[in-house]
């Protein structure tokens, strides 16, 4: 919720659809490009915070929104709106609307292992707006093609026999009816299991089939990361407040994928447009258990001609957790393919 992160920079728009986002738009120097900043679940723009005051620093431009059912930004009730297709469009007109052309795509999280946010959605104006992006990079988790409909019990199996565990167990509780209500009722739990000080935290709660269910009903918690402050989490959980919209909004991106409400539009693609032809980075986790570092690469390096692949050792906020070093990483591609 960009109001609440970043109130002296926070601003709003209507798009022509109808829609309003929220997001942080802070203009470059020097004639430098634009840098757009895609969040994942559950996040917001505040997850790019320290992102947001380096690149400023650094002269790029920013571009910063809280994507749909999130922070400030609308949050329908029904799936349908949150086709990426669509989504892609909004965010097209909302860089038509600020008159950028063209931008570095940056996104966190990811299409097959824990999110579909960030990273997937990124994957996604790839496909579908290619003459709007300089170049990629994707954090912690790769890019995946749109290759056909969408089964997360076929990607458990998969994941299952090739590392021993699935990593989308917890997709048919985020696609329930009750989990909003779970997930509302008890912020420290939540927040324990999002910051986690052990990565394995996520594996044996969130990636097992059952688990996420169990972790809210019982309202565990766990030893929190020091990467976050409680100051920090406190502003996380204002702008995830139930009276703000809560979980339940944003669980819709899960519903969608599930009900394979994208793959029409993703059908529709030419087969050139499946393949990422611009400098790609892909940063990805040794720590994270879920967003296996060999998986992503394994994914994204058939369909992305020019992609370099750095490894940090963390957990699955690489930006939170080692903003320095990803500061300089992205500093350093932008430097490159600019």
């Amino acid at each position: 919720m960009t109001s609440i992160a970043f109130p002296s920079i926070s601003k709003t728009a209507r798009l022509p659809n109808g829609t309003t986002y929220g997001f942080v738009h802070l203009e470059p120097s020097n004639h430098k490009p634009y840098v757009l900043l895609l969040h994942g679940f559950p996040s917001s723009s505040y997850d790019w915070r320290h992102q947001i005051k380096y690149l400023s620093a650094e002269g790029y431009g920013v571009v910063a929104p809280d994507l749909l059912g999130y922070g400030d930004t609308d949050k329908p009730k029904d799936p349908a709106a949150y086709r990426l297709k669509k989504m892609s469009e909004e965010v097209m007109s909302l860089l038509d609307h600020l008159k950028i052309d063209k931008v570095i795509g940056v996104g966190h999280d990811c299409p097959d292992c824990k999110d579909i946010r960030g990273a997937l959605f990124l994957g996604r104006l790839a496909n579908y707006f290619p003459e709007r992006l300089i170049s990629y990079v994707f954090l912690d988790i790769g890019y995946l093609a749109p290759t056909g409909p969408f089964s997360v019990d076929a990607i458990n199996e998969a994941t299952t026999e090739a590392i021993g565990y699935e990593v989308f167990g917890y997709w048919h509780f985020f696609a329930s009816a009750d989990a909003a209500e779970l997930m509302d009722r008890d912020a420290k739990c939540a927040d324990a299991l999002c910051y986690c000080a052990d990565p394995e935290t996520l594996k044996q709660n969130l990636a097992l089939y059952g688990a996420a269910r169990a972790w809210f009903e019982e309202r565990k918690t766990a030893p929190m990361a020091p990467y976050v402050s409680a100051e920090e989490i406190e502003t996380h959980d204002r702008i995830f407040a139930a009276e703000t919209g809560g979980y339940g909004p944003p669980l819709n991106w899960y519903k969608a994928q599930i009900a394979n409400l994208n793959t029409p539009d993703e059908a529709s693609l030419a087969k050139e447009r499946l393949h990422i032809q611009k400098p790609t980075l892909l940063v990805t986790c040794t720590l994270d258990y879920v967003g296996v570092p060999a998986v992503q690469e394994q994914n994204t390096r058939p369909w992305v001609k020019n992609l370099q692949v750095k490894e940090l050792a963390t957990g699955h906020w690489v930006q939170l957790e080692k903003p320095d070093e990803v500061n300089k990483i992205l500093k350093n591609f932008i430097k490159e393919t600019t």
